[in-house]
């Protein structure tokens, strides 16, 4: 690796999300700092991901291509296929600050103890709106208790929000089978027992539209509170995690309430409210969230 200047790998996943990758991958060529590769993981896509591209000409784009496999494995592909001694992930319909690489970069490089930076995130909505709420309680922070931070969400948490140090990151895959949350438990791994930075400003936007993965409820109705096993019982933690299992699930059951709400799905909705308040009854205090369960009476 040269110091001054290490060659950084992007992975981006994506499939039949071409009418949003060709902006990721811009976002990506337009970076302050460019000593980069962008490695494009097509998991089968049907909609000329590929022709696309090919199409943009960049000699810094390496493009792969697999049968359908899930996100999970097109993540795991770009680990193999990654070159940089730092990695990130972009997901196909998220996008990089102009200076995002270079910013989380500098924290790593001035500490050569820091194994990953993560950061705030913009949000932006399909008609390419960028929005921010700060959150003043927030402070640029190092430490070796970010996992636990993470999982608490005392610090928010994006995919693309991450850099890391590649060898270190290379010790982990995304879970398989896992439909949903496999990046938390991927980043938790990186995250447990290493020193971290956490900046508060933004270095990347991630997108919220109505066919996001990130909103597939027929993954969260199959998986349910299975997140909560696969990570607090993975032997990688040793037990260690025990203490926040609890405050953990809760919140996974407010999380899936407000899913299960917003879909319409109210008897699920509030089978999963109910379960939060068995393991923290205070949450009832959730002024927002109680009026929500009552109107799924009516």
């Amino acid at each position: 690796m040269t110091k001054e200047n290490p060659l950084v790998s992007i992975v981006i996943p994506t499939y039949n999300y071409g009418r949003y990758l060709s902006g990721a991958i811009e976002s990506c060529l337009r970076q302050s700092y460019d000593n980069l590769e962008v490695i494009v993981i097509d998991d089968g896509s049907t909609d000329g991901t590929g022709e696309m591209v090919r199409n943009i000409g960049d000699p810094r784009i390496l493009y792969h291509y697999q049968e359908n496999q899930g996100v999970s494995s097109a993540r795991n592909r770009g680990l193999k296929e990654a070159k940089g001694d730092f990695i990130v992930f972009l997901d196909a319909d998220d996008r990089l600050t102009g200076d995002s690489i270079e910013a989380r970069l500098a924290v790593m490089l001035k500490d050569g103890e820091i194994d990953f930076v993560i950061s705030t995130t913009f949000s932006l909505d399909d008609a390419g709106r960028t929005s921010f709420r700060p959150d003043e309680t927030l402070k640029d922070t190092v430490s070796t208790g970010l996992a636990e931070a993470l999982l608490l969400k005392h610090i928010p948490h994006a995919t693309c929000a991450v850099l890391m140090r590649a060898d270190h990151a290379r010790k982990f895959t995304f879970a398989t089978d896992l439909d949903n949350g496999e990046d938390l438990l991927f980043f938790a791994k990186v995250f447990f027992g290493k020193k971290g930075c956490f900046l508060t400003r933004p270095t990347a936007a991630a997108y919220s539209h109505p066919d996001s993965l990130r909103h597939n409820i027929a993954n969260l109705k199959k998986q349910g509170t299975g997140l909560v096993e696969a990570i607090f019982d993975d032997p990688y933690f040793g037990g260690r995690l025990e203490h926040i299992r609890r405050p953990f699930t809760a919140n996974r059951c407010v999380e899936l309430f407000r899913r299960f709400y917003r879909s319409g799905d109210f008897k699920l909705a509030r089978g999963y409210y109910r379960k939060a308040l068995s393991l923290e009854p205070s949450r009832i205090f959730r002024i927002d969230y109680l009026f929500k369960f009552i109107r799924t009476w009516f």
